[in-house]
C-alpha cells in the first residue's frame, strides 16, 4: 500500500474514467449518412419536443421527419457529444414514472433454510415373513 490515501475526488475521477471506458455508447451515424442522420435527428427532435417543458408537445411523426430532413439539409448533424448539464426531465415525466412503476417484490433469501419440522409418525416395522398366498408369485 502506498503512503498517500486516495481522496474522494480521486476516487470519483477514477470511477468516471472506468464508466466512460466500459459504457457502450449509442451508435451515431456517420456525418455523411443523410438518411441515418435524418432518422437520428427526428428521434432526438421528437424526444426534445415531448420533454422540453412541463406541457408535452405532441407532433405527428411526418412533421418531425420533415423538420429533421430540413435540419440535415441545413447542415445540422447528430454527434456523440452530450452536455450532461443540458439533460433535463420535467416533473410530469418523473411523476408519471412514479405512478406507473410497479412495486418491486422482496428478493428471496437463498441463504436462509426452511425451518426444521419433526416427524409426526413413523413407518411400521417390515414383516419378517410374507405368506406364500400374499406373495406376487405365479402358481
Amino acid at each position: 500500500m502506498s503512503d498517500n490515501p486516495i481522496t474522494p475526488e480521486d476516487a470519483k475521477a477514477l470511477a468516471d474514467k472506468v464508466i466512460d471506458q466500459t459504457v457502450v455508447p449509442k451508435k451515431v451515424p456517420d456525418v455523411d449518412d443523410v438518411e441515418g442522420q435524418a432518422k437520428t435527428l427526428s428521434g432526438a427532435l421528437a424526444s426534445a419536443l415531448m420533454t422540453a417543458s412541463d406541457f408535452p408537445v405532441n407532433v405527428p411523426p411526418a412533421v418531425v421527419g420533415t423538420v429533421a430532413a430540413q435540419l440535415v439539409a441545413y447542415g445540422i448533424r447528430q454527434t456523440d457529444r452530450v452536455d450532461p448539464d443540458a439533460i433535463y426531465a420535467p416533473a410530469w415525466i418523473t411523476d408519471g414514472i412514479k405512478e406507473q412503476a410497479m412495486p418491486v417484490p422482496e428478493s428471496p433469501k437463498h441463504t436462509e433454510a426452511e425451518p426444521v419440522v419433526a416427524r409426526t409418525a413413523t413407518a411400521p416395522e417390515p414383516p419378517t415373513r410374507i405368506p406364500r398366498k400374499m406373495r406376487a408369485v405365479r402358481q
